[in-house]
């Protein structure tokens, strides 16, 4: 019974810690993946701000950490989100698009 209830206290502090923990490790330039259709190249500054490059556009936006998600706040009122897949990678899924892996460099 006693390593149910610590397991249970484990796993909702492992639930905490990754709701709370501090989006600074986010920070950094991250790329699609060589064999992507599309070339993007998205930059997370330390301060929220951010740029999402293409071969033809560069647009900006704020960015949050919510759980296990990124939230891309554009300037037009817009949120895209993307999934923390692990410390190197993450994945936004564009409507019109589809899914873009991207990777820290």
């Amino acid at each position: 019974m006693c390593r149910l209830i610590l397991l249970g206290l484990l796993s909702w502090a492992f639930v905490l810690a990754a709701a709370c923990s501090d989006p600074l490790h986010l920070v950094g330039k991250y790329q699609s993946l060589p064999e992507a259709e599309r070339f993007v190249l998205l930059d997370l500054q330390p301060n929220g701000q951010g740029t999402w490059e293409t071969d033809f556009d560069v647009v900006s936006f704020r960015w949050k950490q919510r759980g296990g998600d990124i939230w891309l706040h554009t300037r037009t009122g817009g949120v895209i989100t993307g999934d923390i897949v692990d410390a190197i990678r993450l994945k936004v899924d564009l409507p019109g698009v589809g899914v873009i892996v991207l990777e820290r460099q």
